[in-house]
């Protein structure tokens, strides 16, 4: 063998030892915790009990059922713990300040979204949330009315054509993901959906998060997916990146409509989004990078969120007649059965639909479109009653999906039952069993701004269809775990148009 051959051999196996020798010492000064979850191997931890891809929530079900509220993980040598009892929620959300995110999950939303709320931590996350809290403030809903409802009909339109007058399932989120996109431009962006929303078909963009959805999952879970030059590589991948690059495109559109403004307009208590970020001459309050991605991750989460919603919603109403015919009762009853029956709502007809935020807030809890809450512990914690040390430095899941579901806060949890919140809970209510949007001081930003937007789409669409079934309950099971709950099929339902809505 030539000395070089002989030399670089040589070269390869001490670099491979090394390197195992690093993993093994990183493995065996692991931090050790008294929970219970799989067995491990060395070096790679629980790597192969997630080897099938993408992990969907039955998956973790099935280990909550096996090692109960509070189960851990090691993804090599790295602690993750999922926690799922409220006692444990409240302290992790509430009671400590443990308020960053970990790095696993940011950094694959980082890839798309950039440095906005959902990726950013310390002073540089409460500047941001500091500028954006007032732009969803209560004050702005009755200007929200105007979008949401130009957003719904728009939306009742769309499921009008794809049904062929309920011949033909409609796909939901595909409509819902472009009406709620539109309903985003007027409201917090104020400037024509049109002009800006990329001349993209609605199936291929609902195509494109669902894919998104998978592989943020996978750059979670396989740090070396991250690299964007290797996503160009593949077809899907190029997919992704035309979207992003035409929503990137649009946002940049935006920043220079208003900053080609001369002056600031008449003097108001409350600004959009954009007003906020954006000064009449360009003058921006955080750097123009960072208003660039606030508006991209407020165009993306504003907007799937409301669709995966209004998905399962509409799927459940299809699935449950007897909550739909109640839900439209109540629209009835405040609308009345005149000529201005489909009349645009206003707020106070809005806060007398107690059926439908019940049937809105059943919805969530049996499917919360945000199922997990990541945090990395800056500090170290006790959980369990304070008989479990968890150490600083871990990755920590809030799992809302699952503490959801836990039948001693919810009774027959499996069950659609929109009474639970009709009625009042139970006395065993505790305060965090039940998180939809959060806890804290990290909490959902536009909660109020989603909660208005949906019953405001659905008070529409239910004055002018009745939906029957077509996705089964198995399909809006069988949903993959990442940044949103998205199932692996679209969400369809026949859309049979009502005598009254002249469609």
């Amino acid at each position: 063998m030539a000395w070089w051959a002989w030399l670089l051999v040589q070269s390869v196996v001490w670099c491979s030892a090394g390197v195992v020798a690093v993993l093994w010492w990183l493995w065996v000064t692991k931090p050790h915790v008294d929970i219970p979850g799989p067995p491990t191997l060395p070096i790679i931890g629980n790597a192969l009990d997630f080897l099938e891809h993408p992990v969907t929530v039955n998956k973790i079900r099935d280990f909550h059922r096996q090692y109960g509220d509070l189960l851990r993980f090691y993804a090599g040598p790295k602690l993750v713990v999922l926690a799922a009892h409220p006692d444990d929620i409240q302290h992790v959300m509430v009671t400590s300040k443990i308020v960053e995110r970990d790095p696993l999950t940011t950094s694959a939303m980082r890839s798309f979204v950039g440095d906005g709320l959902l990726t950013l931590n310390g002073s540089r996350w409460k500047t941001h949330r500091k500028l954006i809290n007032p732009t969803f403030h209560s004050e702005l809903h009755g200007n929200f009315l105007e979008a949401f409802h130009e957003g719904s009909l728009y939306l009742s339109e769309l499921l009008a054509t794809d049904s062929a007058g309920g011949a033909a399932p409609a796909d939901v989120h595909a409509a819902a993901f472009s009406s709620a996109m539109r309903s985003f431009c007027i409201a917090s962006i104020g400037v024509d959906p049109d002009r800006l929303i990329p001349d993209i078909s609605k199936h291929e963009v609902s195509a494109v998060m669902r894919r998104i959805i998978v592989l943020m999952q996978t750059m979670m879970v396989r740090p070396w997916r991250r690299s964007l030059s290797l996503l160009r590589l593949s077809s899907e991948g190029r997919a992704i990146l035309m979207y992003y690059a035409h929503l990137r495109k649009s946002v940049d559109e935006v920043i220079a409509l208003r900053s080609a403004a001369t002056e600031e307009g008449p003097a108001k208590m409350r600004r959009r989004l954009l007003e906020t970020l954006v000064k009449p001459g360009g003058q921006t309050a955080i750097p123009l990078s960072e208003v660039q991605d606030e508006l991209m991750t407020m165009a993306v989460t504003a907007t799937d969120t409301t669709a995966m919603l209004m998905s399962y919603t509409l799927a459940l109403l299809a699935l449950h007649p007897d909550w739909q015919d109640a839900a439209r009762r109540e629209l009835k009853d405040v609308f009345g059965e005149g000529g201005d029956y489909l009349r645009s709502p206003s707020l106070a007809e809005l806060a007398s639909l107690r059926v439908l935020e019940s049937i809105i807030k059943e919805t969530l809890r049996l499917f919360p479109v945000v199922p997990m809450l990541p945090r990395i512990l800056t500090e170290d914690i006790r959980l369990s009653g304070g008989r479990v040390l968890v150490p600083k430095g871990t990755i920590l899941y809030v799992a809302p999906f699952l503490t959801h579901r836990l039948p001693q806060f919810f009774p027959d949890p499996l069950k659609f039952d929109p009474s639970r919140f009709l009625e009042g809970r139970s006395g065993e209510e505790h305060p965090c069993s039940y998180l939809p949007f959060g806890l804290g001081s990290r909490n959902c930003v536009g909660s109020q701004y989603a909660r208005l937007e949906i019953k405001v789409f659905l008070a529409t669409v239910l004055r002018r269809f009745r939906f029957l079934p077509h996705s089964r309950w198995e399909d809006l099971e069988n949903s993959v775990l990442s940044i949103t709950l998205h199932t692996f099929k679209p969400i369809e339902v026949y859309c049979v148009p009502l005598q009254e809505s002249g469609l």
